[in-house]
């Protein structure tokens, strides 16, 4: 028996494209949506071309200030972090290489204080830093050694890239020899005597409902001074929204006065040295550093032989753009082999949780409302595709309710001429869950991370990315 106008997504150039019909009976029909006609249901899996594609991701961010004055940007900021330290992750028993994160954060200005605290001598004033854990990438059973630097100048941390960097000034003003443990959940570090006499002006200043303190103060750069050795610190992730720099004073009946200046902006630089190779059979999605994967289909004729049923289906793609496709249901996945990743005893490597996909429109294709994406670029090149925030952290997965419909316009596109709705799937980690069209007036970047992927490729299990499709004979 001889079916017509079955698509899929083929072999063209030197994409790789691999199809496999389940013949299986506990598979007919798996998934197959309602008003199917004709044949016998068949689901084929299209695997694509892969390569590695790095894009820095955004890692700085800019919140409310304390005053209630609006943030610089529309987004979800409650769960944002900055990131401090190293990490050398095995992958299959191999080093990856050193990730190392640098923390930069500033703060909002306050528009009173209590008496004791303006009418306090400078040499009774304490200042220290503290911030909320809540990320841990590495080894944490020793303490980690952490130094604080004065930024130059103003820095525009507001979706600031990882690749950016800002001017600190050459020596600390945090206490010498400071470490934290980073496991606890407050750590504490605390502030030069000094640097508190010297800027106690600035410190107190409540002009401007507190704004001339942030005109003036200009906020932190927070390292791991040993983060470039071989057995390194591990990565430590802050609240955004509970750090606080703060300044006690205690009087003489042993009572303690405390003001708080709440976070303003935080932003982390991110950096990757001695990449290796990630074991044979995998291709190596990594946070923070950008590195992910960019994935292509392409379009064609081909026929495909269902051998245990001897029908030949011929997998063309209909050059009349008003017959109707007989696509039942479709998905596009990337997974992650969990299993694959190593880890040493008192190890600590969280799960992600959450991808991004971004698809590149192709000339003259719908706009990115119309195939219910969100629109990334002002120029509507890019869009955020919707991901199920469920399939975390196995897979990066484009739903039924939205692969379909995409790959159904690109279908009839193709069978005019034109070129598919998108040409290029580029795969990130968000480590977040995806974005929701529903709600999300703007596109809300993925946290900061320094988390490895590791994506089967060359037939390791669970498979390569592929986009799996069901499909009825007419």
């Amino acid at each position: 028996m001889r079916s017509s106008w079955l698509p899929a997504l083929l072999v063209g150039g030197a994409l790789l494209v691999s199809l496999t019909a389940c013949s299986d009976s506990s598979d007919v029909g798996l998934g197959v949506g309602s008003g199917l006609q004709g044949g016998t249901p068949s689901t084929l899996d299209v695997t694509p071309d892969v390569r590695d594609t790095t894009v820095a991701p955004i890692t700085g961010i800019r919140r409310d200030s304390a005053q209630g004055r609006p943030p610089a940007q529309s987004q979800n900021q409650s769960a944002w972090r900055f990131l401090v330290g190293s990490v050398n992750d095995p992958l299959d028993g191999k080093d990856e290489g050193i990730v190392k994160a640098e923390g930069y954060v500033d703060f909002a200005g306050r528009d009173d204080f209590p008496s004791e605290i303006t009418s306090a001598d400078p040499s009774s004033l304490t200042a220290e830093l503290r911030l909320t854990t809540d990320y841990l990438h590495g080894y944490s059973s020793e303490t980690m050694d952490v130094k604080v630097y004065d930024l130059m100048s103003e820095a525009d941390m507001d979706s600031a890239r990882a690749t950016a960097s800002f001017n600190a000034a050459p020596s600390p003003v945090s206490v010498d020899g400071t470490q934290i443990n980073p496991s606890d959940s407050l750590v504490t570090i605390q502030l030069k005597q000094s640097w508190i006499s010297e800027n106690i002006g600035m410190l107190r200043n409540t002009g401007n409902d507190g704004a001339d303190f942030e005109d003036t103060f200009h906020g932190f750069k927070i390292i791991a001074p040993n983060s470039d050795m071989p057995d390194s610190n591990p990565v430590v992730g802050f609240s955004s929204s509970t750090a606080a720099l703060r300044l006690r004073t205690v009087s003489s009946s042993n009572d303690t006065t405390t003001a708080d200046y709440p976070s303003l902006k935080t932003f982390t630089h991110v950096e990757r040295t001695e990449a290796t190779d990630p074991p044979s059979g995998y291709r190596l999605m990594q946070g923070g550093v950008g590195k992910g994967l960019a994935i292509e289909w392409a379009y064609g004729e081909k026929e495909f032989v269902n051998e245990a049923k001897n029908d030949v289906l011929i997998d063309s793609l209909p050059a009349d753009s008003g017959r109707t496709l007989p696509l039942n249901r479709a998905e596009i996945f990337v997974p992650n082999d969990t299993s694959a990743l190593e880890t040493p005893s008192g190890f600590e490597r969280p799960q992600p949780q959450g991808y991004r996909i971004i698809a590149t429109r192709s000339s003259g294709a719908p706009s990115c409302p119309v195939v219910r994406s969100v629109t990334l670029s002002d120029a509507n090149e890019a869009c955020v595709l919707p991901l199920d925030p469920l399939a975390a952290p196995g897979k990066a997965l484009i739903s039924d309710d939205e692969a379909r419909p995409i790959l159904d316009r690109s279908f009839r596109r193709v069978g005019n001429g034109q070129s598919p709705v998108f040409t290029t799937f580029r795969v990130h980690i968000a480590d977040r869950e995806s974005t929701d069209i529903n709600e999300a007036a703007t596109v809300r970047p993925g946290l900061p991370t320094t988390l490895p992927v590791l994506v089967p490729v060359d037939g390791t299990e669970p498979g390569p990315p592929r986009a799996t499709l069901t499909v009825t004979p007419l």
